[in-house]
């Protein structure tokens, strides 16, 4: 299923988390909706930068975290709880375990006025100086 027609998916707009919940140089899931299939969103935190995917390893479709809120991260790479798979932080490619060359789901987000929101940012709307 693509991730735009889950049944859980949150509508864009909706508020994730503050930017300060997301550790830095490591992650946080939110999740939407019940049960095990739930849309699980995974932020990951660099300094000022925050990047959002599916929290489902390709290799098997799991979560990659272990325990809840807990996440391995070493290096700008996220490590898989169980498979050991390796991804880069900024582009979600796995570099080693058992899905190279596959890669995690990204997802749209921004930050406004440090939350985090799900979803493309808002057009700028130019602003116009009046002629005279």
């Amino acid at each position: 299923m693509n991730w735009q027609d889950h049944p859980d998916r949150p509508a864009d707009g909706t508020r994730l988390c503050k930017m300060a919940d997301i550790p830095d140089q490591g992650g946080r899931e939110i999740t939407f909706g019940e049960g095990r299939e739930n849309f699980k969103v995974l932020l990951l935190r660099r300094g000022s930068q925050v990047w959002s995917y599916l929290n489902y390893c390709p290799h098997f479709s799991l979560p990659l975290n272990y325990e809840p809120q807990t996440f391995v991260t070493l290096d700008g790479l996220i490590m898989c709880a169980h498979h050991a798979a390796f991804f880069n932080v900024d582009d979600g490619r796995c570099v080693d375990g058992p899905c190279v060359g596959d890669g995690l789901v990204p997802l749209p987000s921004h930050v406004s006025r440090g939350v985090v929101i799900f979803g493309h940012p808002p057009p700028r709307i130019a602003s116009r100086t009046p002629r005279g």
